[in-house]
């Protein structure tokens, strides 16, 4: 009875272990992802689409995981070079087959969408071999699942992104540099996967060798998400430059959209008069202009016809879905949006601004400033008497 019961709570706590490892190499994998997702300003890498991608990442590992199988139970490889340069090899381009199907697409707009779905498919990869791993190691799955979620997962993640980055950059380029940054993308991604796949598996001291993996895998998140704000920076100069009345949108509409990152606290009045359903439509309404100024620009860097015609169907679709949000929102928020900043308030301001610096190139060296001057003036005017104040006595 008593070995029984050891035996039992042996298995719970292996199993509460497991459980746990398992929670852990789900959720923080996840939260990575939602981050660099929250990165896309103006909501081009649609949802549904990261979805795929990060199911398509799970796919991809079941692949990997028949392929190397295969070619080390046959002798092809030895277990060495499968683990430093077929692996990442073979796992990178199979990641990335769902990138090269879907920057054919219309609604693939730039690199940041394909970093993101990079990132997606690497994560949903990475999530599954966190499985394996944690399965394989009994007592430690648990410091396996947090060293790996710290470290193997940014990795896997970043390296998708980056052949996402490549090939969406390539996009508007012509033969043969579309091929040559494309294949460019693809010798970063193995290159980094080669690399730590290379020292995690040498002969190096477990404390060096996790603080390694951890910082390379923290290192490429950051490299990932400082491309993400680039990218970002350029279709917000997309936007300044293409949105306006041929998109019936007006000045006071593009200035807010100029400024959609501080869109929420812009709103804050409109969520506190008219509710917070009415204050996401607007955000959905100014989204979507953001998104129609970023379609507009790549009209110019197309050369497909087929895809430009897809990218003129997808615009129609969003001044459609534009129209009837305007409607819901009404006339009065519409009003507000408008003149969250008029047009008036920038000539106002510049015209203070003139006035100031007149004021200072007046300075002399009797009169170090305005006021002091405005001071000496008041000084020496001659005090009013009684007899002034009475003087029409």
């Amino acid at each position: 009875m008593i070995a029984m019961t050891r035996v039992l709570g042996y298995d719970v706590g292996m199993s509460l272990t497991l459980i746990l490892a398992f929670i852990i190499s789900t959720i923080v994998p996840l939260i990575a992802l939602w981050l660099i997702r929250t990165l896309d300003l103006y909501g081009t890498g649609a949802f549904r689409t990261v979805i795929i991608c990060f199911m398509w990442g799970i796919i991809a590992f079941g692949a990997a995981y028949g392929i190397n199988t295969f070619m080390v139970q046959t002798g092809l490889v030895s277990r060495i070079v499968f683990e430093r340069y077929t692996a990442p090899i073979i796992e990178e381009i199979l990641k990335s087959l769902i990138l090269l199907f879907l920057v054919r697409r219309a609604n693939f707009t730039y690199f940041v969408d394909g970093a993101i779905y990079g990132f997606a498919a690497g994560i949903g990869f990475a999530i599954v071999e966190d499985y394996s791993y944690v399965l394989g190691h009994g007592d430690a799955a648990m410091g396996v699942a947090i060293a790996r979620v710290l470290s193997t997962n940014l990795m896997h993640a970043s390296a998708s992104a980056m052949i996402g980055i490549a090939v969406g950059w390539a996009r508007f380029h012509k033969e043969p540099f579309k091929l040559l940054a494309t294949l460019g993308g693809y010798a970063v991604s193995m290159g980094l996967h080669i690399g730590f796949n290379t020292l995690v598996t040498s002969k190096v001291p477990d404390v060096l060798l996790l603080t390694y993996a951890i910082v390379v895998g923290f290192v490429s998140a950051a490299v990932i998400a400082t491309a993400i704000r680039r990218g970002l920076a350029e279709e917000k100069a997309w936007i300044k430059e293409t949105l306006g009345e041929a998109d019936r949108v007006t000045a006071g509409e593009a200035a807010v959209v100029h400024n959609l990152e501080k869109v929420a606290k812009l709103l804050t009045p409109i969520a506190t008069k008219f509710g917070k359903e009415k204050s996401q439509q607007a955000q959905k309404f100014l989204t979507l202009q953001a998104q129609l100024g970023i379609k507009r620009k790549t009209l110019e860097k197309l050369s497909d016809e087929n895809m430009l015609a897809r990218t003129r169907s997808e615009m129609d679709d969003i001044r459609h879905e534009m129209e009837e949000i305007r409607r819901s929102l009404g006339t009065y928020i519409m009003l507000y949006i408008r003149n969250i900043f008029p047009p008036e308030a920038e000539s106002l301001f510049g015209d203070v601004g003139s006035r100031i610096e007149e004021m200072k190139s007046t300075r002399t060296s009797d009169s170090p400033n305005a006021f002091a001057a405005l001071g000496g003036k008041l000084g020496t005017a001659k005090p009013a008497s009684s007899t002034d104040n009475n003087g029409g006595r």
